[in-house]
């Protein structure tokens, strides 16, 4: 369903005429003016949490009163209405949202194996589109940012800056002199232990390699559609950057074909990586539109 298929204005809106069902809303003011960008699993009652929220002094009741048109886009489930929601806030930048800025250049961490068998982290411009063909770990919007992270995991986990790459010269490191460092830079901790902890505490800033041979189609279906709602959808993506979502497989292979490269984006990354990590869609080969075997749910199934 696009946006322009259901419209209400301010003198004909009602709480019950809205849909409850999943998908994306826009509040616009009697310019035209887009005020607001959101989504539910139940616009209808998402809607009816502003109005009641709008009785009150504050940022929602000038929201509220402001509003003069919704528009509502209808999706399959909440991971559709989750990527479409994300988009649209930074593409169309609505009044009232929480400003999403773009940082054009980016730099993250790549970890590599030195001589001596300690993993060293590694800054890295982060390339804005392309192939993820490795695991990387946070995004910084300059290289300064990377060091001093990397000097404060140290500083915080008796991590050896010596043994990472990060401190010139020979002998004890100036932490270890402090007390601050477990050792690794005068024998008295193992490469392995010293490379686990390292993981350990980078893993939750790591950005997966792209686990697929090309793009993919993630399956989202509703049992009981609501009118106008989709029955199901297609999301489109390749390298974690999302293309868009479709109703149908040739829909999604079709705009393939004219698909120009998306540039990464960290909020869409978690979004469906967090889908496929918990078995929450299907997947489909988005080329051949045949179901593939999903590579990441035996690891959340083990997890859990």
């Amino acid at each position: 369903m696009v946006a322009d298929e259901l419209k209400l204005s301010r003198s004909g809106i009602t709480i019950e005429a809205l849909p409850q069902c999943s998908g994306v809303y826009r509040f616009y003011d009697d310019n035209g003016v887009l005020l607001y960008i959101g989504k539910s699993v139940d616009i209808r009652s998402r809607v009816a949490q502003h109005f009641n929220e709008g009785r009150k002094p504050g940022r929602h009741q000038r929201l509220i009163s402001q509003l003069h048109r919704i528009d509502c886009e209808l999706t399959a489930g909440e991971i559709g209405a989750l990527l479409a929601e994300n988009a649209a806030i930074k593409a169309e930048v609505p009044l009232f949202n929480r400003r999403q800025r773009r940082l054009r250049k980016l730099w993250t961490i790549m970890l590599a194996e030195s001589e001596s068998g300690f993993v060293n982290p590694i800054a890295l411009d982060f390339a804005p589109s392309g192939d993820r063909s490795i695991d990387t770990f946070g995004l910084y919007a300059n290289k300064h940012r990377v060091i001093a992270t990397l000097q404060n995991l140290a500083r915080d986990h008796a991590l050896c800056l010596r043994v990472m790459g990060l401190d010139r010269g020979t002998g004890p490191c100036f932490q270890y002199q402090l007390g601050h460092c477990d050792g690794a830079c005068m024998g008295e901790e193992s490469a392995e232990s010293h490379n686990t902890r390292l993981a350990d505490q980078l893993s939750q800033q790591r950005i997966v390699a792209w686990p697929f041979n090309g793009p993919v189609l993630l399956r989202e279906h509703t049992i009981r559609p609501a009118d106008y709602q989709p029955e199901e959808q297609f999301h489109l993506v390749d390298q974690w950057a999302w293309f868009g979502s479709f109703d149908s497989t040739e829909a999604a292979t079709t705009a393939l074909q004219t698909a120009t490269p998306t540039a990464f984006d960290r909020d869409a990354y978690r979004l469906i990586y967090s889908a496929i990590f918990r078995g929450r869609v299907s997947l489909l080969d988005g080329r051949r539109g045949v179901e593939i075997a999903n590579p990441l749910l035996s690891g959340f199934e083990q997890a859990s």
